[in-house]
């Protein structure tokens, strides 16, 4: 059994009513899945955060059982997604799911929006995802953002949408030993560590969950001003027709 710790860190912001980040796992032997979950505030989003983040893995876990591929998992999400977009019709969130090998350092990630993975080692972070914004694809396709977009940086090309359900994107990753992976929202990822604003002064929620060797099968810290770390027992796993979102 592979030996991890896990860290969480999460605030809200101060231009935010309500913390909407969450994050939720499920760890066995030596697999774990975990996903994270960004909604755009709203009166319901942090139920819409917690809720997707536990289909999310829902979804992964029931996939490794079944010795499936990830397209079963984007099958579990669709069907998820009919469950939840009435409640949520006009919400949007950004989120990422990985599931880890953790003896075999390989994983596979899939994702939505501007939620992204990190190896970190001694100096920053080397990020396996790009945000799904329309800065980001200005970028990547050398082009210039045009001056009247605004806000280009925070607005999503991809993402959880009520209205209709969107594919995410998928690919594999290995890491090295020795190395943490970071999970973090755009408050974090972008606000904090890019921009170098300190946790105090946060206009946007930031959260993190690190992910390092440890000295026990399960340790999980974490400092959060929300109850929104989830943790889920692969034996309590509902069927696909009866899951209680």
């Amino acid at each position: 059994m592979s030996l991890m710790q896990m860290e969480w860190q999460s605030r809200k912001g101060n231009a935010r009513l309500h913390n909407s980040d969450a994050v939720a796992l499920c760890a066995w032997d030596n697999k774990a899945v975990i996903a994270l979950v960004d909604a755009a505030e709203s009166n319901t989003s942090v139920e819409l955060a917690s809720r997707w983040a536990r289909a999310c893995v829902w979804a992964a876990v029931r996939a490794h059982d079944r010795l499936s591929t990830s397209d079963s998992i984007i099958y579990a999400l669709k069907h998820a997604h009919t469950k939840l977009r009435s409640r949520h019709l006009h919400e949007r969130a950004s989120y990422l799911i990985a599931s880890l090998d953790l003896d075999r350092h390989e994983g596979t990630l899939i994702f939505a929006g501007d939620c992204l993975l990190g190896i970190s080692g001694a100096g920053t972070p080397v990020w396996l995802n790009t945000p799904h914004t329309v800065e980001a694809h200005y970028h990547h396709s050398s082009t210039e953002c045009p001056t009247e977009i605004q806000g280009a940086e925070h607005i999503l090309t991809r993402a959880f949408k009520g209205r209709r359900f969107t594919t995410p994107v998928r690919r594999s990753f290995v890491w090295s030993k020795g190395v943490s992976l970071l999970f973090s929202t755009d408050g974090h990822w972008r606000e904090h560590l890019r921009d170098g604003v300190s946790l105090t002064d946060l206009q946007d929620d930031a959260s993190v969950l690190c992910l390092a060797a440890g000295t026990t099968p399960l340790n999980v810290f974490q400092h959060t001003d929300a109850s929104n770390l989830i943790i889920v027992d692969r034996d309590d796993l509902p069927d696909i027709d009866q899951e209680a979102l």
